[in-house]
């Protein structure tokens, strides 16, 4: 175990210890919490998860309390906002905090999501080269696990193993386990096929190669796709970035010269609008354009 997974369990587990007494009667609440913290990747519990998040959100209740007093004492203000900047500050560092904790385990499943699914194609024709080896379908999975790699696949590969070392589960409870924790139904569809082809005795050979190029096609038709969307943002960039500040830009020296000013605005305060405000911005939109169209895996 290494040192920040250690001080993660110790945080957890002492938020556990001290509050699991007072937030038992509020455990039905966040029993949803269950799901999204198992696809996640989470190894810890819900009720253990929920004291974490109770405990954090009370250290943002005091940090808040603190920073508010010590502006409102700094900027010398009136006494009635010397108290309520502290509580306003505390309730917003407390809530966001909260809220924080409540959605992370979601935008981290849908995270590992888009990585099962961007590594998945790659994962399904290396075991189809060990099927094709005459590598047992438990073998196989003993072989992605103990790569050792950073990729997600290998990492549930590692927690079939383990369901079948530890818990004693044969390969195909231990791939429907799986099944019911994967934040990926394609991850979840492929291990569909491969219980039926191992339960019924299948070729599995066949099926992982007939899986394996149904993935790099589909890896395909998704590519050729963000690959017309990047020339869309591309032609964005030359229109917002490029030619719209020049027209501007010149459009404004042009009527400058003539009128001095636009609606009693300084045609000089106008440009500098445009360099420093208008540009920064279009590139920003730009930029956020092209991370949303363009996934980190792909």
């Amino acid at each position: 175990m290494t040192k920040k997974e250690g001080a993660s369990l110790n945080f957890w587990g002492t938020s556990y210890v001290l509050l699991q007494p007072y937030l038992k009667p509020f455990e039905r609440y966040f029993q949803e919490m269950s799901v999204d913290l198992s696809k996640a990747g989470f190894r810890i519990t819900y009720r253990a998860y929920v004291a974490g998040m109770v405990l954090a959100s009370a250290i943002g209740f005091v940090g808040g309390a603190v920073a508010g007093t010590l502006l409102a004492f700094y900027l010398d203000m009136f006494m009635i906002f010397r108290v309520l900047v502290p509580f306003g500050l505390a309730v917003l560092g407390g809530a966001f905090t909260f809220g924080a904790f409540y959605v992370y385990p979601q935008f981290r499943a849908n995270s590992r999501r888009s990585q099962l699914d961007s590594e998945l194609s790659y994962t399904v024709s290396h075991m189809a080269v060990l099927a094709s080896a005459g590598m047992t379908p438990e073998k196989m999975f003993h072989s992605l696990a103990e790569e050792g790699s950073k990729d997600v696949v290998d990492g549930e590969a590692a927690m079939i193993v383990r369901d079948m070392s530890l818990l004693g589960m044969d390969l195909q409870h231990a791939l429907q386990a799986e099944q019911k924790r994967s934040p990926s139904e394609k991850f979840s569809d492929f291990l569909d096929g491969f219980i039926s082809s191992s339960k019924t005795g299948g070729d599995l050979k066949t099926y992982l190669l007939r899986a394996a190029s149904s993935m790099m096609l589909d890896k395909r038709l998704k590519a050729r796709a963000v690959s017309e969307s990047v020339g869309l943002v591309a032609e964005l960039y030359t229109i917002i970035l490029v030619v719209m500040p020049l027209l501007l830009l010149i459009m404004f020296s042009v009527i400058g010269m003539v009128a001095g000013s636009i609606g009693g605005f300084n045609i000089l305060t106008l440009i500098y609008i445009i360099t420093y405000v208008l540009v920064p911005l279009g590139g920003l939109t730009v930029l956020i354009m092209a991370d949303s169209t363009v996934g980190k895996e792909e």
